[in-house]
């Protein structure tokens, strides 16, 4: 509190300031009362008062917010989240919640959700016969409502936050968990029926990112990423550089200045940003696909749209390679990476030393594929060990020699 003294038609009057932050803004504001004295009394009643007008409009801006909608919440929510992540996880939020606001009612008053009705919500959700999440995409769509509503309780639009005890009954997925490891990699003969595919319709770009993947490992948003400036030499090898993945902004929320397809300022995880050991073919993919290219520019780019990879668009392309290679699996370009693993693994690579290749501080699948094919490898070595012997015919120790 500080005081400001004035002259008002000759007579001294004493106006008490104080400042308070609001609620709704983060902006700081002040209140004031006046006084014609300024002694300890009135200092003592002066900063009584303040307190009071001070509580008073906090109040009001509290009992203000919480008529507050779900659609108005989630827009000042996703405004401040949008400066906070990247923009894919911003995207992924705005998708949830859109979808929560409109399951819910965009006018529904934020207050009115109860953890009951979010309880309700969620399992609906998780059980919906005609296409229902699983526990990981529920996980998703409750760690967004979360966010939401921790908001609203930080920022005065709510006193509780609804979704603090909600409790899912969660789906059992035993059947799904028992989909054998061989799923997440591709075999030799699946891996050449891609290579072939792409051949048959001279799809080079394609074959191009698929086979980089199945050398480096890389996740596809690392090598779609990749600049030339990226591929350099070290201690007489060529190396990548990963440094960032990529994302692609919908064309109505590109920034100003910035471009659609754009690489981030770094890595998915701090471990994805390293650098990887390049075999000799894939040095013949960079040298093949780098010619007429600037140090900026992209690596790999769509013939045919002319714009960088697209996951979405290989993972597209693959689904018609199983189906015209006639292959019951389903096939996505994250099965190279696991591919990638796999082969090291039969190599005898350790563990780590992949993990730290392929960017991975801890994956479970990575460890479930190394284990997999590390048991592999040891059941076929005992097989030809027991084939190692000639057989011989017991001594019969009861013949005479």
């Amino acid at each position: 509190m500080w005081v400001e003294k004035r002259i008002v038609n000759g007579k001294s009057r004493y106006k008490f300031i104080e400042r308070y932050r609001s609620e709704l803004t983060g902006k700081y504001r002040k209140v004031s009362v006046t006084y014609s004295k300024n002694n300890a009394s009135v200092r003592k009643e002066a900063t009584f008062t303040l307190q009071q007008l001070i509580d008073k409009r906090l109040k009001n801006e509290r009992s203000s917010t919480s008529d507050i909608t779900l659609e108005d919440l989630s827009k000042k929510f996703l405004n401040l989240y949008e400066q906070q992540v990247a923009y894919t996880t911003y995207y992924s939020a705005k998708r949830g919640l859109k979808r929560f606001c409109n399951d819910m009612g965009n006018n529904v008053l934020a207050k009115k959700i109860t953890t009951q009705i979010l309880n309700k919500y969620l399992d609906e959700r998780l059980y919906n016969e005609n296409k229902h999440l699983s526990n990981a995409g529920i996980q998703l769509v409750k760690k967004h409502i979360s966010l939401m509503f921790k908001y609203a309780v930080k920022y005065g639009y709510l006193a509780d936050d609804p979704v603090k005890n909600v409790e899912i009954a969660w789906r059992s997925e035993t059947k799904e968990k028992r989909e054998k490891i061989e799923n997440k990699y591709f075999t030799d003969d699946e891996y050449k029926a891609i290579m072939t595919d792409c051949d048959q319709r001279n799809r080079q770009d394609m074959k191009d990112i698929f086979e980089w993947l199945f050398l480096t490992g890389m996740r596809f948003s690392e090598a779609a990423a990749l600049q030339i400036k990226n591929i350099q030499i070290e201690d007489g090898n060529y190396v990548a550089k990963v440094t960032g993945s990529m994302f692609i902004y919908r064309k109505k929320d590109v920034p100003e200045g910035e471009k659609r397809y754009t690489k981030s300022d770094s890595a998915k995880t701090i471990a994805g940003n390293r650098t990887v050991i390049l075999p000799d073919q894939a040095v013949k993919i960079y040298e093949r696909n780098k010619a007429g290219k600037n140090a900026d520019d992209f690596l790999f780019i769509n013939s045919i749209s002319g714009f960088p990879m697209r996951e979405t668009a290989a993972n597209r392309f693959l689904k018609r390679v199983a189906e015209r290679q006639k292959i019951d699996k389903k096939f996505t370009t994250h099965m190279f990476r696991h591919t990638h693993v796999s082969k090291l693994a039969e190599m005898g690579i350790p563990l780590y030393v992949i993990q730290e290749r392929v960017g991975h501080s801890n994956s479970k699948i990575t460890e479930q594929v190394y284990l997999h094919v590390t048991k592999k490898v040891q059941d076929n070595l005992i097989e030809k060990l027991n084939q190692l012997a000639p057989s011989v015919t017991p001594k019969d120790d009861n013949k005479n020699d």
